[in-house]
């Protein structure tokens, strides 16, 4: 399922990547979210403006952190195809978005002393191990239906998925801030 956001680009045959994609991210990063709390907010103006910038500020360039790793996602698929550019992607935003807020603010120990940190790592541990399933079994259907990436570049790609693994953690950055 992380990957039926891409189903609709397919039809756009005349779009540039970097049109669709650019479309794409503003309606659903920036108008939809917006405006469904302008809708669902009473007050909605008043609500922001109750919180002090200090509060606001992390919280808004976290969210600009994760938007350029959203960003570094789509050229990800584009340069090392959805297997292998999701499998490697996810599985840095899962544990960096996981591991490094208790490790800045210095919890990482409550993660291996308690029982829920322990389960934490070991939730870690096998949602990787299930990424790298998946990211398997679809390169192998990928090879099968001889399907590529547009533009196949490991090197560029595998700097893309890293920029965009770290910087897709920005939203647990961006809770922990709030």
């Amino acid at each position: 399922s992380a990957a039926c956001f891409y189903a609709p680009f397919k039809k756009v045959k005349k779009w540039s990547w970097e049109t669709m994609w650019s479309v794409g991210g503003i309606v659903s990063w920036i108008i939809l979210p917006w405006a469904i709390s302008a809708l669902l907010l009473p007050n909605f103006w008043a609500y922001y403006s109750s919180f002090s910038l200090s509060t606001l500020l992390p919280v808004f360039l976290f969210g600009a952190m994760w938007g350029i790793g959203n960003i570094n996602y789509g050229l990800t698929m584009r340069y090392l195809g959805m297997s292998m550019g999701i499998g490697i992607a996810i599985g840095i935003t899962l544990i960096v978005g996981t591991l490094m807020t208790p490790i800045i603010n210095g919890n990482f120990d409550v993660l291996i002393s308690t029982e829920g940190g322990r389960m934490t790592l070991l939730g870690v541990l096998v949602a990787l191990i299930g990424v790298g399933i998946v990211t398997r079994a679809g390169q192998l259907k990928e090879r099968k239906m001889g399907i590529k990436a547009e533009e196949f570049n490991l090197k560029k790609g595998l700097v893309l998925a890293v920029m965009c693994g770290i910087f897709s953690a920005g939203m647990s950055f961006a809770m922990n801030a709030a």
